[in-house]
């Protein structure tokens, strides 16, 4: 990756980055608190607590976020499913939907990012055999109390040049269920106003056995990433045969979009 188009070296830039850092994290703290406080009396407000922090976090990674489509209209609970690239992918969608993110359980574990997640009302899978009952109707259970879910089922990130298999177990509670499921795409655009081709997707995508620490510090060292949502059309659990018809239709609605965003990007 070359310094020069693609690190922040200049003195003014750094003191910037770390004038937005001290920011970052002095009302990340703030928001801890007033979260903290006012989560059991409203839980839209909590909900909305959540959302700034990950338009801070966006702002102070420099991460311009366009969307395009629209959000289910009918403002009934929502399962949003959506590929997978990066640990960005959090914020991005976070910052755009009201909406609990579901994630592997090893997650909460992590130094901060765990408690991030915890703070910001993500649900945890625990893959263990002995939880795969409770985990069969969690996201039908907590779509019913009134939440939208954020459900990647790749499962894991890929190295965007594709859109990995879905896993249907997560989708087991809602065979035939009068739910509504909307797909998104996220793709990057491009980083330092240079487009995204196949051999800079490495710098946003974090897949495989990539140390996270290094992938980090580098993220924080670019000027700009662009970033595009696209709200797909909402589908509805009901008219399915089964689990496995829906993970289908799912992977293919949003593998097609993707597929020919990433064409036309790789041919310009």
């Amino acid at each position: 990756m070359a310094k020069l188009n693609f690190v922040k070296s200049n003195f003014l830039d750094k003191i910037n980055s770390c004038f937005k850092l001290f920011i970052f994290i002095f009302l990340t703290i703030l928001l801890i608190l007033l979260k903290t406080l006012l989560q059991f009396f409203s839980k839209k407000i909590s909900m909305k607590i959540v959302q700034t922090f990950h338009k801070l976090l966006l702002w102070v990674l420099n991460i311009n976020v366009k969307v395009f489509g629209k959000k289910n209209p009918n403002n009934m609970p929502t399962l949003y499913v959506s590929n997978h690239l990066s640990y960005l992918d959090i914020p991005v969608l976070g910052s755009t939907l009201n909406g609990r993110f579901i994630a592997k359980n090893e997650i909460s574990h992590w130094p901060f990012a765990g408690y991030l997640s915890r703070v910001g009302n993500t649900i945890f899978i625990n893959r263990n055999l002995k939880f795969l009952k409770k985990n069969k109707s969690i996201i039908s259970d907590h779509i019913s109390s009134g939440d939208n879910i954020i459900l990647f089922p790749e499962g894991t990130t890929s190295d965007g040049m594709r859109v990995l298999k879905f896993k249907s177990s997560l989708l087991y509670s809602l065979d035939q269920k009068n739910i509504i499921i909307q797909p998104i795409v996220i793709n990057y655009k491009s980083i330092n106003g240079m487009p995204l081709n196949r051999w800079l997707k490495p710098i946003i995508a974090w897949y495989g056995d990539m140390d996270l620490k290094p992938h980090i510090i580098n993220i924080f060292k670019l000027f700009s990433i662009k970033a595009k949502i696209t709200f797909l059309t909402p589908l509805n659990g009901s008219d399915f045969t089964d689990r496995k018809d829906m993970t289908s239709t799912l992977h293919h609605v949003i593998d097609s979009f993707y597929s020919n965003e990433l064409n036309n990007n790789l041919s310009n």
